[in-house]
């Protein structure tokens, strides 16, 4: 009881010490529904539209203008106007005005109707991985559907009825059924990866610089002269910064579901529980870096240095999988990359505790190691 005790004078002075500073608390509440928001927005499509191009129609014929006409009804690809010359094309390319130039070339027409094969260019900007394969994509998509409705015309012209005509063109087909995420929404696959990021940024930057303070004001070694030990110190002030943390767990799950449309009701528990052993893992981390940091520019430093590579390798917004084998295997060392995971599972899939108790025994076991050593640090540093 008397640790207890203890433990409960640091957290009164730590919430004194946050009260204070107004701006910071003010951060710690509101920025987090910020971040949400904003990251939430932008990756809410989670694909590229109004690709800039042009078209180049040297053929001029019905034909060529079908064409052109069907790509117009495509959202990825946005048609800024027709240009006369290939030159044209290749300069508005090389400055960045357009990402692709569709090409008819002359003659298109003729030669669809001597029976030889036609071709439809592409001129595409490798720069830009992205746009490259969409605008790629959707030339396949217009001609399949042209070549689909020209050979209906002329199996109707043989007498040929048009349904009867469509399965002789395509007696293959495919159905598919998705399950989970049937609207295949990109943001519903990253939501759980923008919470832990959200809930990271703040409390890693937040506790790793609270003993580096302590330290700077010389209030450090006060406290290191009074009866209480290391444990109960380190204890004492992350409680504090646990409670914020949780307020704003309740704030992020709140925008996520009302805004974003991310079924958060339906597991609320097990989404709490997953949270807060989370946001332990990053309070933790952020003591380990505050015990070993002497000043707070220090634990700045070295929090940037972690938050960074979390973010490219926890798999929070993309499957490890296209992570290089040889690389992966620093994956695993985060706990954002167990904490997107089960979270995912529990929103789409509405998996219940049995299906993601690993990553909840894992998640409990980087808040005991990282707390066992940030206290060990701390006493070595101390001493």
């Amino acid at each position: 009881m008397s640790s207890l005790r203890v433990i409960g004078h640091v957290a009164r002075k730590e919430i004194r010490q946050i009260l204070r500073d107004r701006r910071s608390l003010v951060l710690i509440l509101v920025m987090p529904i910020v971040l949400t928001f904003l990251f939430g927005k932008a990756l809410e499509t989670g694909e590229l539209r109004h690709i800039p191009s042009v078209i180049l129609n040297l053929d001029g014929s019905p034909e060529s203008n079908v064409i052109v006409t069907s790509f117009s009804t495509y959202d990825e690809v946005r048609i800024e106007r027709e240009v006369a010359t290939q030159q044209e094309a290749q300069d508005l390319l090389a400055q960045g005005k357009i990402k692709a130039a569709i090409i008819i070339p002359k003659g298109f027409m003729k030669r669809i109707e001597s029976g030889e094969e036609a071709q439809l260019q592409l001129l595409l900007d490798g720069t830009d991985n992205n746009s490259a394969p969409i605008v790629e994509g959707v030339a396949q998509r217009v001609i399949q559907r042209y070549n689909t409705e020209r050979a209906l015309k002329g199996l109707w012209a043989r007498g040929v009825r048009p349904d009867r005509g469509l399965r002789l063109i395509r007696p293959v087909y495919v159905q598919s059924e998705i399950r989970y995420n049937p609207g295949r929404q990109y943001l519903s696959y990253v939501m759980p990866g923008v919470i832990g990021l959200t809930l990271q940024l703040l409390t890693v930057m937040l506790m790793a610089i609270t003993i580096p303070r302590e330290r700077e004001r010389g209030t450090l070694d006060q406290l290191m002269a009074s009866p209480i030990t290391r444990t109960e110190l380190i204890l004492g002030k992350l409680l504090p910064y646990f409670g914020i943390s949780v307020l704003n767990v309740a704030t992020i799950l709140f925008v996520a579901d009302r805004w974003f449309g991310i079924p958060v009701a339906a597991q609320l528990s097990l989404l709490l529980l997953l949270c807060c052993l989370f946001v332990l893992t990053s309070l933790a981390t952020g003591l380990l870096i505050s015990a070993v940091s002497r000043t707070q520019f220090q634990a700045v430093q070295i929090a940037v240095f972690y938050v960074l590579p979390v973010f490219m390798l926890s798999g929070a917004y993309a499957p490890i999988e296209a992570i290089p084998d040889y690389i992966r295997p620093i994956s695993y060392l985060f706990p954002l990359m167990y904490f997107s995971r089960a979270v995912r599972a529990v929103t789409l899939r509405a998996a219940d505790f049995n299906q993601i108790w690993q990553d909840v025994v894992i998640l409990g076991g980087f808040v005991v190691v990282f707390l066992y050593w940030a206290v060990l640090s701390f006493h070595k540093r101390v001493s």
